[in-house]
């Protein structure tokens, strides 16, 4: 089974980056909602998503989980606490989260903290704070979904777990294939494939 997993996850990566250039429009509009149910959903069933509890979310505190600040944003960042279903979550989670990419420092684009200094930080760091105060761009943001074209895909499914059932990883001389193992301190868990990274895994 974690191999036919692992072979769906490959597939799915092709076909997402084709479809995605022209998903990502529909998609994108909805983006403040759709990272609301997902961040929820996650919270409230321990669903594996790193980049999300690198931010240590509280408990809920005023009907928000608020999230440690670790990118020196200006911004608290929080999640609105709301109850979400499964219909709700898988829906949004393939419809409309995937295709975009949250670790973006600017909303939807790349950025710098000099372009918004209140407001710099990707979606993990601020959560609703992000999208209560968008910042935008058309040119900019089209051209950052060329590069990572339904890039929230990859942090809910190719991150994974050191006790997953799916972990494993295979390794051949330079040919490797499955989760860097955890003994690798800078990309633990993350999927790799042939020669991906190859420098980033430990060969002792």
């Amino acid at each position: 089974m974690k191999y036919i997993r692992y072979i769906t996850i490959l597939v799915w990566k092709i076909l997402a980056k084709a479809i995605g250039l022209v998903w990502y429009y529909v998609a994108v509009p909805f983006r403040g909602y759709s990272r609301n149910v997902v961040y929820n959903y996650v919270l409230q069933n321990n669903i594996h998503l790193p980049r999300l509890f690198e931010r240590k979310p509280s408990g809920v505190v005023n009907d928000k989980y608020l999230l440690t600040n670790i990118r020196d944003t200006e911004e608290q960042g929080y999640i609105k606490y709301r109850k979400i279903n499964a219909i709700e979550y898988y829906l949004v989670l393939f419809l409309l989260w995937g295709w975009v990419d949250d670790d973006s420092n600017y909303d939807t684009h790349d950025g710098t903290k000099a372009e918004n200094p209140e407001l710099w930080g990707n979606a993990f760091d601020l959560g609703d704070a992000r999208a209560d105060k968008p910042i935008f761009d058309w040119k900019r943001s089209s051209l950052w979904n060329i590069r990572n074209t339904a890039y929230n895909f990859n942090y809910m499914f190719e991150e994974i777990a050191e006790d997953s059932p799916y972990n494993f990883y295979i390794r051949y001389k330079n040919w490797h294939f499955g989760y860097i193992p955890y003994t690798n301190s800078v990309r633990k868990g993350r999927m790799v494939w042939f020669s991906e990274d190859i420098d980033k895994v430990r060969t002792t």
